[in-house]
């Protein structure tokens, strides 16, 4: 067999590119579903999620509409190739050569031509210093000693494949993401569906899942769904390590740890020879906030009452500290309120006599527990 056959069904022969086989939706499909390097990273980052990056950078440096594009795409014969690690590729001379004819010819489709020396060059820069930057946030160990400039915020966390199968292919035809239905606010978008389809029949059900690829949609969902289980676990473990990694000094030992969320038979997430401390991860919305004010209030008052640590500093690392502070310094809530679906309604029945309310018993313990913005030591 010569050929390959692409996502959107074409016979295609990567050592004889025709160009009219050369569509945009392919190379968005495969590149979001191919790993950087080779899979030797600490979590899933594709090669489309490293294009949107570059070019994101090429738009920042204020390089031209068509560099930018060209960073896009500079990756695109992987949709057809692959991709062969560097060390391995500079002894295939052949295969430079059937990537850098596949490439000109996917430039040719869709930029018009093959790029200028001095395109490349741009490309070329953008596309090595992007690989330093996610290397140095993705990879196991130090790889990279450079510390390129990056004018760009790109982003190395994991993302939905369609997600960026679609901003590419957005970024590319110049379909910008907020004129595209907004899937960060699901029940928005729910709700758009349901009223597109209020007197639609069976027919049209079947075209609109077609045209949107829901059973794609559903599928991602699935695989997400079942590897996410223990996701609120894992951030709890891991940022707390993370945080500690950063905020204990010199000297600092460990007493203990109880890094998986909702552990009991230790007082605190963490006990050191110099503090003790909780770690909140939830971010507070502009909704209610009432379960995390609860959890909140809740952390800050075991630390608080605590006589065992022995004149060790208390802290309580969260997210949104501003707001976290706002709530606990002005809040007319009731105690018995805050604290009536947990243990500790019934644990502290003195305190709950003498303080009314959030506000009272935070002024009162306020020089007790400092309360710290978390989100500079997870980054």
């Amino acid at each position: 067999m010569d050929h390959i056959t692409t996502y959107t069904g074409e016979d295609f022969r990567p050592l004889d590119p025709n160009p009219d086989q050369i569509h945009i939706e392919d190379i968005a499909h495969a590149l979001s579903l191919l790993c950087r390097a080779n899979g030797h990273i600490i979590r899933f980052y594709s090669v489309a999620q490293h294009s949107i990056n570059c070019a994101n950078e090429a738009k920042v440096r204020g390089l031209s509409e068509r560099v930018q594009t060209a960073c896009l795409l500079h990756d695109a014969s992987e949709a057809y190739l692959s991709d062969i690690t560097r060390p391995v590729k500079r002894y295939l001379l052949n295969y430079i050569s059937i990537e850098k004819h596949l490439q000109d010819t996917i430039y040719g489709k869709l930029l018009g031509s093959v790029l200028t020396d001095e395109e490349a060059a741009f490309v070329d820069d953008i596309d090595n210093n992007m690989l330093i930057c996610e290397f140095d946030a993705l990879a196991p160990n130090k790889v990279f000693d450079e510390r390129p400039v990056i004018s760009s915020k790109p982003s190395f966390e994991f993302r939905e494949f369609l997600e960026v199968e679609e901003e590419f292919i957005g970024m590319f035809t110049g379909v910008k993401p907020e004129s595209a239905p907004n899937r960060n606010d699901l029940r928005t978008h729910i709700a758009a569906i349901e009223r597109g389809l209020t007197g639609k029949g069976k027919i049209d059900i079947l075209e609109y899942v077609k045209q949107h690829r829901v059973s794609d949609l559903f599928a991602e969902k699935q695989y997400i769904k079942k590897h996410s289980a223990q996701v609120d676990v894992a951030i709890h473990a891991y940022g707390i390590l993370l945080a500690l990694s950063k905020v204990m000094e010199s000297g600092e030992v460990i007493d203990y740890l109880s890094l998986g969320a909702g552990n009991t038979g230790k007082s605190f997430d963490v006990a050191t020879s110099k503090r003790i401390a909780e770690f909140k991860f939830a971010k507070w919305d502009d909704g209610s906030n009432t379960i995390r004010q609860n959890g909140i209030f809740k952390d800050f008052l075991e630390l608080a009452v605590d006589t065992k640590s022995n004149g060790k500093v208390k802290q309580l690392y969260c997210l949104c500290a501003g707001d976290v502070i706002k709530f606990l310094s002005s809040s007319e809530r009731s105690l018995a309120s805050v604290l009536s679906r947990n243990p500790m309604n019934k644990k502290y029945p003195d305190i709950q006599l003498k303080y009314k309310t959030v506000k009272a018993f935070y002024l009162a313990y306020a020089d007790e527990v400092e309360v710290v913005e978390l989100s500079g030591f997870i980054i």
